[in-house]
């Protein structure tokens, strides 16, 4: 009943919070480059969502992990590392010589390392996701989908903005921006932001404090106008995080702990510890992008440098026993080239033609440290990645459209690893191997009115194979044929916006990730399919107030696997891949006091979710309500804002993440999980000055 009814409900309504601010005549465009063009969402015949860089401050979403609450069939996760499944794809894994399913792309910037995905978003324009496999236009291990997060651009004028947020938790962060020409054809773009906040886990024994925030970061662009044609963007970022990462949490203790002498806490908001968790990161980046206007053709060139580093430390076993403690440290640097060709103001033929490349280096050492055993394997890779792609679009008759387009894929890596047990070399290995592909799309669309148009598309994904932390043997690639069809609307005199899609996957060798006694194993999955509705929907019934919606189904099972056991994992679901995702959404704006109140609240409904590929109720997490909400005072001038924010306003406790716990001598036990909670109740006072 609760999900027919909310079902219901999200229909009635209207599409994500993800829109730019509606003009008062209707809803107003929104730019993407989904296509790696400027845009109307409308008229791309593809499942993306975008939010604005606003949207984010009004729905309260700070970083990657929000917003799977917000965008259909998007599920992330927090286990030291960005976790992303898109329609039920992703991967857990983590090493130099493996890869996400779903890809992170900073400023069309290739990130390739999740562990360092999951950062503080900042001085955003927009967010971009992309659900379903990006085989073209993106390619590389797109297989899931992609994100794309695009930075504000340097202005004209002189501009600047000073943010200050202070909240429950001893929550405090300053932000300010400054933006504006620095002479004749160059403009510049400078922010910084410090982000702090106590833990939320005390320790009963030590009185620490765990799972707290202290970030900084800042970002420099420049944007000079070389030429008439030529427009050179150079950009630097930097961010230091220093945290003790997400904690796990027993959710009980069988009587073995208490003979054993842990400390057992009183409720699952305590902690009683003997190793001080670590989660430091140090990651930064410089990138250029030249665009050189032709006339009929436009050449664009991406080049970046980035490199991070990782340092963490687990107290796995969850106790103030010496039990089991893991150290992990990771070493990444990486060069990315792309260059684009693309035609300009086409009649009827537009096309895209391209290169890439990517060359990276990484090391990493995983150590489990026990009572009288230390293993550790330190391991190195290079990827050399190269592809060349292109699409092309063509007006077969007025308002019909059919695309095509084709990617080249060549991966190799090369892996070196050894396995050191209490100090001894007792396993050690070269091994390399590359992998190709050839991944095609193929789509039609038809403008049926002219505000409404329906498409159908099929488009091959491919993510390459790797090598797992300690072993030689390699895993191999996974492949997905994407079926879609879907229905772009507005409505109404520009009242009301329905996106609607429908999809079919067929899933090949996907990558299972399983973990034995803290060493992550990658096998490869015979088949398994994913289908599923999504659908988007906003309305603004009258100029002041507008509603949001968002409803996503999802069944993802396994066709084909069997685990280690040999048992067959046949209907089993995948992880990460919640059956009903639900969001409901709607701001109104009231004049008040000379200036203009703005009150928003966003309800987000999750279904219940496994995080293990046997759908173990243990490792599984129950269905999540979650309640944000917002009011914001601003004067006529504009010049500043005052508001203030809630999240999670109804203290809801849910698990975002599980894994296999041990037992009080220290060996892994599949019947003793570890949660990973979610966020609980947090509100504060945000200020914005404007200049």
């Amino acid at each position: 009943m609760q999900r027919t009814s909310l079902a219901a409900i999200a229909m009635a309504f209207a599409m994500p919070v993800q829109a730019q601010e509606a003009q008062s005549e209707g809803l107003a465009e929104i730019i993407v480059t989904a296509e790696k063009r400027e845009e109307n969402l409308q008229s791309v015949p593809v499942s993306v969502t975008a939010m604005t860089g606003e949207a984010l401050t009004a729905t309260g979403i700070s970083n990657v992990e929000d917003l799977q609450f917000f965008v259909p069939g998007v599920s992330i996760t927090n286990d030291s590392m960005a976790i992303i499944n898109i329609r039920g794809i992703g991967t857990s894994a983590f090493g130099v010589a493996t890869d996400p399913s779903t890809t992170v792309h900073y400023d069309g910037v290739y990130i390739s390392r999740p562990t360092t995905s999951y950062q503080d978003l900042f001085d955003v324009e927009r967010i971009e996701v992309l659900r379903g496999p990006q085989g073209v236009l993106f390619g590389r291990n797109s297989a899931g989908g992609t994100l794309n997060i695009i930075s504000k651009m340097p202005t004209e004028d002189l501009t600047g903005a000073l943010g200050l947020t202070v909240g429950n938790y001893e929550k405090r962060s300053l932000s300010g921006t400054i933006s504006g020409p620095l002479g004749a054809g160059v403009r510049g773009r400078l922010t910084l932001l410090a982000n702090q906040r106590d833990g939320i886990y005390r320790d009963i024994v030590s009185g620490r404090r765990y799972q707290n925030e202290d970030n900084l970061a800042g970002r420099l662009t420049l944007a000079i106008d070389a030429s008439d044609r030529l427009e050179i963007v150079l950009r630097a970022d930097a961010s230091r995080d220093r945290e003790t990462g997400a904690r796990s949490v027993r959710p009980f203790y069988p009587q073995g702990f208490i003979d054993a002498g842990a400390t057992i806490p009183a409720n699952d908001k305590e902690a009683a510890l003997d190793r001080l968790p670590r989660y430091d990161v140090d990651a930064w980046g410089v990138s250029s992008t030249m665009n050189w206007d032709g006339g009929p053709v436009t050449i664009r060139s991406i080049t970046a440098l980035r490199k991070s580093k990782v340092v963490q430390a687990l107290d796995v076993d969850s106790t103030d026993l010496f039990l089991r403690d893991i150290e992990f440290f990771e070493r990444s640097r990486s060069f990315t080239q792309e260059f684009q060709l693309l035609n300009n103001d086409a009649d009827k033929l537009r096309w895209i033609v391209g290169a890439f490349y990517l060359n990276e280096k990484g090391n990493d050492e995983i150590r489990i440290i026990e009572p009288g055993r230390r293993l550790a394997i330190p391991e190195n890779n290079t990827t050399n990645a190269f592809a060349l792609f292109g699409q092309a679009s063509y007006e077969l008759i007025e308002r019909l459209r059919l695309t095509g387009g084709l990617r080249y894929s060549y991966e190799k890596k090369d892996f070196a690893y050894r396995v050191l047990l209490n100090g001894n070399q007792v396993d050690a290995g070269q091994p390399r191997s590359s992998w190709t592909a050839w991944t095609p799309k193929i789509g039609i669309d038809y403008d049926v009115a002219d505000d409404v148009m329906v498409y159908a598309s099929a488009t091959r994904g491919f993510k390459s194979g790797g090598f797992q932390l300690g072993d030689g043997r390699p895993f191999l690639p996974e492949y997905i044929w994407s079926y879609e069809v879907g229905l772009k609307s507005t409505l109404l005199d520009r009242r009301l916006r329905a996106n609607v899609s429908a999809f079919y996957y067929d899933y090949t060798n996907l990558q299972v990730v399983e973990y034995n006694n803290g060493v992550a194993s990658t096998t490869n999955a015979g088949k398994a399919t994913i289908k599923g509705v999504e659908a988007e929907l906003m309305a603004r019934p009258f100029d002041r107030l507008t509603l949001t919606s968002t409803i996503a189904y999802l069944d993802a099972r396994y066709d084909v696997y069997f685990d280690d056991a040999g048992a067959s994992l046949k209907g089993k679901r995948l992880p990460n891949a919640p059956k009903w995702n639900i969001t409901l959404g709607g701001e109104y704006k009231a004049s008040l006091g000379g200036g203009m109140l703005t009150l928003r609240t966003d309800i987000s409904w999750r279904d219940s979710v496994f995080f293990k590929p046997s759908n173990n109720p243990l490792f599984s997490g129950n269905a999540t309500t979650l309640v944000n909400g917002r009011i914001a005072w601003q004067p006529a001038s504009e010049a500043w804002e005052i508001a203030l924010y809630g999240r999670n306003l109804t203290d809801e406790r849910y698990v975002s993440y599980s894994t296999i716990g041990t037992d009080a001598t220290g060996v892994s036990n599949p019947t003793l999980p570890l949660y990973i909670y979610g966020e609980p109740r947090q509100y504060g006072l945000q200020l914005r000055y404007f200049f």
